[in-house]
């Protein structure tokens, strides 16, 4: 956080070059005309190691931890961590911010619990790293050309966008709803007065606007995942390398147990009683 108590804000330039970067790695993962949405997880694992789990609902939205950073250099894929007690459209936005981190700063973050909050309509203060991983999140989840693309086949006109278009575009992008306010004002569709009085709007008026208009609440999912453990566990059982006391302890890790991963627990042996050992001796 900045104490200087200036704005911080992104210059032109800036801006640009985020817009460059956001264009480059669409290209790069060959989502260039696809909607990220919840991909953007599996985009994720890609670069990092990424362990999903319930922090609260005011815990950060997710935690970068990159190896190396004093001034060396690590072959190991950096940690990522997302907060899963918030709704899945702020986890996906938590993992687009992170992957500009693990991109292009090199920095260990925790991204706050309230990012995305405004005063009256206006940007908190805040670390210019932060700015830039936010805004790159907003334009690698919702591309300009795409948006204006998907506003033209619902027939939502720019300049005359109400806040259900806005609520149906921020699901259809599986984006929170700030983001989508914030990105129709980048592109230009909505004025800064509009961008005010929808960012001025509270959780409950929108929850309620969207039961008013059938569009999915997102929900908290509270998922335990720790990368790939769960099938390194499998895996180790079938092989016979742990025990399948062994495997319901690392299951137990992701709230998991064998069952859920299509194990049954193996049968008891039963030693032969002492006459029926009789029995095979005398054979």
């Amino acid at each position: 956080m900045s104490d200087s108590g200036k704005k911080i804000r992104l210059t032109e330039e800036e801006i640009n070059e985020i817009k460059r970067q956001a264009r480059a790695k669409l290209g790069e993962c060959k989502k260039a005309q696809d909607i990220i949405g919840q991909q953007i997880f599996s985009i994720l694992s890609l670069y990092a190691r990424v362990f999903y789990y319930p922090l609260g609902k005011m815990g950060p939205w997710g935690i970068t931890y990159i190896a190396g950073m004093e001034n060396t250099k690590s072959t190991e894929k950096p940690f990522v961590a997302i907060n899963t007690s918030i709704p899945i459209d702020e986890q996906v936005f938590a993992a687009a911010h992170e992957l500009y981190h693990i991109w292009f700063d090199n920095k260990a973050e925790a991204l706050s619990s309230s990012i995305l909050d405004e005063f009256n309509g206006e940007e908190k203060y805040t670390d210019i790293s932060e700015l830039k991983a936010s805004r790159f999140a907003a334009e690698f989840l919702v591309d300009e050309d795409l948006l204006f693309s998907e506003m033209k086949l619902y027939s939502i006109i720019p300049g005359k966008i109400t806040i259900k278009n806005i609520l149906t575009l921020a699901s259809l992008f599986t984006v929170p709803y700030k983001t989508m306010v914030k990105r129709l004002h980048e592109v230009g569709a909505i004025s800064s007065e509009e961008r005010r009085e929808y960012l001025n709007k509270s959780e409950n008026a929108i929850n309620q606007l969207r039961k008013r208009y059938s569009i999915p609440i997102p929900e908290t999912d509270n998922r335990i995942v720790l990368d790939n453990l769960v099938e390194l566990a499998v895996s180790s059982y079938e092989k016979k390398q742990i025990t399948y006391e062994k495997l319901e302890y690392l299951l137990s890790m992701s709230n998991l147990k064998p069952a859920d991963v299509g194990i049954s627990e193996p049968s008891l042996f039963i030693p032969p009683s002492d006459d029926v050992l009789d029995g095979i001796m005398e054979e």
